[in-house]
């Protein structure tokens, strides 16, 4: 047992130090997709970089937001700020854990602010359209948001 072990140690330890491909080691199904949708999905990340949206779907605060700085996304979310990581992947935005301020509101805006953050997390499908951001999620519902420089130039 303790001869399988080591050859199985050596095998992947010799696979991570050289281009080899070992074949139960890589995937050529991941890799092939990933290449052919990589340019679809960084063209959507450069889009992206640098803006900030604000939420005008009807049933949250009017200043939720949402912005993206290269790999960053952040905003507000109803009564406190929030912060992560993301990234394009399956046409769809895959976020890390959010950080959030510790403030606190009514019991009806905190329950708002845990949907919206959920509902972030659960977006299975992101369209950028001009200055428009559409989420939807995996149950269908859509968080819209517009381009905080359109918004502002439409109020003025």
């Amino acid at each position: 047992m303790k001869k399988i072990l080591i050859l199985g140690i050596t095998v992947v330890a010799l696979a991570a130090c050289t281009d080899v491909k070992v074949p139960f080691l890589s995937s050529t199904k991941t890799e092939s997709s990933s290449s052919t949708s990589a340019p679809v999905f960084a063209n959507l990340k450069e889009q992206l970089n640098g803006r900030e949206f604000i939420i005008v779907t009807d049933g949250y605060n009017k200043k939720t937001s949402i912005g993206f700085q290269g790999d960053r996304v952040y905003g507000f979310s109803g009564i406190n700020r929030y912060f992560g990581d993301y990234q394009v992947s399956g046409g769809k935005l895959v976020f890390g854990e959010f950080g959030l301020t510790r403030m606190a509101g009514s019991e009806k805006e905190m329950t708002q602010e845990l949907q919206f953050l959920d509902l972030l997390k659960k977006n299975k499908s992101v369209t950028l359209s001009g200055n428009t951001l559409t989420l939807i999620s995996n149950e269908g519902i859509e968080l819209i948001f517009k381009d905080s420089k359109a918004v502002s130039t439409e109020t003025k």
